[in-house]
């Protein structure tokens, strides 16, 4: 029996080693995001009881909401995805979550969508150079406001918001949610995607901290930012992906 466990044993750290060497050798850019993406992971598991509920806002291919059902799969989550074959792949995947073929913005009706054929995760309401400048279709959209779509009996503690540079739109239709609930909001905000709509950090910090009341974290924990650090943080790249907390 100890001679299999140790054989067990030594498999695993085997297997761990080959998986560190497997991530030195990816670009830097994909190793950030993936530390990225297991830091959320870890928020997550700290921040949702089993009943809790979320809300996923540019769900895509399901990756967050994936760890949200888990972590929380007495919870009652919504999620939003605009483009129709994804949307139609997350209501097969998640039979429980109430899937939105819409994207949330700070104005219902239906709007123009460009839709990134072989990129479809940098897909937005405004085209943009995409990674590899291929194909962009132009499809009509419905769209919502968080604050009128949101369920009566929902009370979100966490949302995330993935949006390809339009989280003002989105931010600025949800005004009455995030100050009735409080949830955290994790968030990105990156050059090359919110200056296409002609959103500044300024504006995104002014809309948390000045008429929210939520302070502005890196996923690492670094923050709360005020203007000027979130600024610089934005303009040099540092980070995309943030985090809003309410204030006590």
């Amino acid at each position: 029996m100890r001679r299999g466990l140790r054989a067990v044993a030594r498999g695993l750290r085997v297997e761990r080693q080959a998986l560190a060497v497997r991530r030195r050798l990816l670009p830097a850019h994909v190793r950030a995001d993936i530390r990225e993406n297991e830091r959320l992971v870890t928020l997550l598991e700290g921040l949702l009881e089993p009943d809790s509920d979320c809300l996923d806002v540019g769900a895509h291919e399901g990756a967050v909401l994936r760890e949200i059902v888990r972590i929380a799969p007495r919870g009652h989550h919504v999620a939003w995805e605009p483009l129709p074959p994804f949307a139609r792949r997350l209501r097969d995947e998640f039979p429980a979550v109430e899937v939105h073929e819409a994207a949330l913005s700070d104005r219902a009706g239906e709007r123009a969508f460009a839709h990134v054929v072989d990129a479809p995760g940098w897909s937005g309401f405004l085209a943009r150079p995409g990674p590899g400048g291929g194909p962009v279709d132009t499809i009509t959209v419905r769209c919502e406001r968080l604050d009128d779509a949101l369920p009566d009996d929902i009370r979100p503690v966490f949302v995330k918001i993935d949006v390809e540079g339009a989280e003002e739109q989105v931010l600025l239709g949800a005004v009455e949610t995030l100050s009735r609930h409080r949830p955290v909001v994790a968030f990105e905000h990156g050059l090359g995607s919110a200056d296409h709509y002609g959103t500044t950090p300024e504006r995104i910090h002014e809309l948390f901290a000045g008429r929210l009341g939520y302070g502005i974290y890196g996923l690492n924990g670094d923050g709360p930012y005020d203007t000027e650090r979130f600024v610089e943080v934005y303009r040099v790249g540092e980070r995309v992906n943030f985090l809003a907390r309410p204030a006590p």
